[in-house]
């Protein structure tokens, strides 16, 4: 009997652990570690010879970065986390939600990713700007793309979000990497977003409700068997 119960209330635990990890914590629409990374479509530099390959890494994935990238996205995810207003971040973001009129408590950050380069080992002797495209289908309420470079957010003012054959892709120019972020509106959100809510949850409540009734036939058997 004894083994039962522990075996119920482990079984307890990792349900709880599983709602722990699909929240959304502070300033995301929901956790991190459930988004994949965006769809690379284009990653150039603007040199001819430079033969860098860029790549994207979600948070999901930061234990595949180097150890000061990874410490990087997990900075930049700790400040997103305690956030209750996203435009303290950056004034240039303040100011172009201020000309949409969308309130700050609206915003919200969608994806969290590193972009990085690899395959040049001498591209400290190259200039110019990287020309990024991606896809995501996040980016349907997209806002802005800020950049946490430096220690500091800023928006990347040039990023141009556009859409085709009902996809939705955003295209921009930046000449350093780090993590960067999508804002969206979620005041123009999805009412039925992919997201931990009561719908997606559904299985996991029901999960403690058989584990839960298992545990109450057991004890009630027991008392039987002892009081017979």
């Amino acid at each position: 009997m004894k083994k039962v119960l522990t075996i119920l209330l482990m079984a307890l635990m990792v349900v709880n652990m599983s709602v722990a990890a699909f929240a959304a914590p502070g300033s995301f629409i929901t956790s991190p570690s459930r988004r994949p990374a965006p769809e690379l479509i284009k990653g150039e530099p603007e040199e001819d010879e430079c033969s860098a390959e860029v790549v994207i890494i979600p948070y999901s994935e930061r234990d595949t970065l180097p150890e000061a990238l990874r410490l990087q996205m997990e900075d930049a995810y700790a400040q997103i986390v305690a956030a209750t207003d996203l435009t303290t971040f950056s004034a240039e973001l303040a100011a172009l939600a201020e000309e949409k009129g969308i309130p700050a408590t609206d915003l919200a950050v969608s994806d969290l990713f590193d972009i990085r380069y690899v395959g040049c080992d001498d591209h400290r002797d190259h200039s110019g700007y990287f020309e990024i495209v991606f896809k995501a289908e996040t980016l349907k309420n997209f806002v802005g793309l800020l950049h946490l470079y430096n220690g500091e957010w800023e928006l990347i003012t040039n990023a141009t979000k556009y859409e085709e054959d009902g996809e939705h892709y955003l295209s921009f120019k930046v000449e350093e990497f780090s993590p960067f972020a999508i804002v969206v509106n979620t005041g123009n959100a999805d009412p039925n977003p992919p997201q931990a809510g009561i719908g997606n949850m559904i299985p996991v409540y029901a999960s403690i409700m058989v584990v839960s009734a298992v545990a109450i036939v057991l004890i009630v058997r027991k008392s039987k068997k002892q009081g017979a």
